[in-house]
């Protein structure tokens, strides 16, 4: 069994100001991720599950081969859409907690 995500294992120091411990950091920002087995998310390689199209006609969901999800394949795939947004949230998370102002990873600008 893996340990929680609130394990010590999991707790990271913080990025110095200065970035000297960039390097040491870095590994074990990647070992922690690793061990939650989300890799996949740091390197753009897991996609988000596709949802179901809606029939324009009849507006009812429909499966890429045009039939139509049963209610178990709708509720499995919105729960495999959630645990993808839970996992790369996370992912977020970790990143955002490099620096207080680490929201220039995405782009977005100073305060």
């Amino acid at each position: 069994m893996l340990p929680s995500s609130n394990s010590t294992l999991f707790n990271i120091p913080k990025l110095a100001d200065d970035g000297l411990n960039w390097i040491t950091y870095k590994e074990r920002m990647l070992m922690a991720i690793g061990a939650r087995g989300l890799m996949r998310y740091t390197d753009g390689c897991k996609v988000r599950p596709k949802s179901f199209e809606v029939d324009t006609m009849t507006k009812e969901l429909k499966k890429p081969d045009g039939s139509t999800p049963t209610d178990t394949e709708i509720e499995d795939l919105d729960d495999k859409i959630d645990e993808y947004h839970q996992k790369d949230s996370l992912i977020k998370q970790q990143i955002f907690s490099i620096r207080k102002n680490a929201h220039w990873i995405y782009g977005h600008n100073e305060p």
